[in-house]
């Protein structure tokens, strides 16, 4: 996440040479869920998932988003029948963005992107929109694990994962901005 908000710093330094320093803010969201979990038997080991969003927004002095980056931790824990983690705890697990087309969810995408273009898609279309306007992004319940599809005209054919959290954290981040 470091990383991120080095760049949305950078962003928003170039905006400063373009207006006073005044005119703009900068804030950090987030969301962490546990998601579906398996249970651990004598043959196979089980799962806990924790999923932690993450958003740094830059917005001028209107409220308008003028830099989102928005990233995902999904991170998986392996634990034996016993109970006992089985997963390497040293190892750092990699945001969506990071593991990029390693993600693996081209082969279910229905419009031929994976997560990390989706998200840019629905960064773009926040850029420049107020958070009333984002909050205002019209959605349908595809099915139970996507229950906040955009219904947008322009993010149809570009965004078909569910935004409902990534929403909740750029309102966190515009709501958090200084």
């Amino acid at each position: 996440m470091f990383k991120k908000i080095l760049i949305v710093t950078l962003v928003a330094l170039l905006l400063a040479g373009c207006a006073s320093a005044a005119s703009f803010k900068m804030g950090l969201g987030h969301t962490v869920s546990i998601a579906k979990s398996k249970d651990a038997t004598a043959e196979a080991e089980g799962t806990a998932q924790v999923d932690t969003v993450m958003a740094a927004v830059a917005v001028d002095g209107n409220g308008k988003i003028l830099s989102v980056l928005i990233d995902n931790a999904q991170v998986r824990v392996k634990f034996d029948a016993a109970g006992k983690v089985t997963s390497d705890l040293a190892a750092l697990p990699k945001t969506k963005k990071e593991l990029g087309d390693q993600y693996g969810m081209l082969a279910q995408s229905q419009i031929g992107k994976e997560w990390y273009q989706q998200i840019e898609e629905l960064e773009k279309w926040m850029t420049g929109k107020t958070l009333a306007e984002v909050k205002a992004m019209k959605t349908y319940q595809k099915d139970d694990s996507h229950p906040s599809v955009p219904d947008e005209a322009d993010l149809k054919t570009k965004v078909t994962i569910s935004v409902e959290s990534y929403v909740f954290a750029v309102e966190e981040a515009i709501n958090s901005a200084k």
